[in-house]
């Protein structure tokens, strides 16, 4: 699998600058101009954090035959803040979240 083309399609969907995939991420965006332009490999650490920012799992990344979910850049961004919030935090988004009448089934 070419992992620097896959990191490009997900970033270039989302219309994500290597920049701001950088500053989305927390890499720092000479590590990211060097995965672009030179064709360094991301270590997996790196990797983890662009899934995550770009809106998808490592399973789904690496997913051949499945269709990724794509997020917006809001929705990603959205994630990913989540993702950060302690756990405490998050269980009382998720609380909230699914409080909201117009989500139930």
């Amino acid at each position: 699998m070419d992992v620097i083309g896959r990191l490009n399609e997900l970033r270039l969907k989302r219309n994500m600058s290597v920049y701001r995939l950088a500053e989305l991420s927390g890499i720092n965006q000479s590590t990211l101009a060097n995965t672009f332009s030179r064709g360094t490999p991301p270590s997996l650490k790196h990797l983890e954090m662009m899934c995550e920012t770009l809106g998808v799992t490592l399973s789904q990344f690496f997913a051949e035959d499945e269709t990724p979910m794509h997020l917006t850049q809001e929705e990603g961004e959205l994630v990913a803040n989540y993702r950060r919030l302690p756990e405490e935090l998050r269980r009382a988004v998720s609380e909230i979240v699914n409080t909201v009448p117009a989500l139930r089934n």
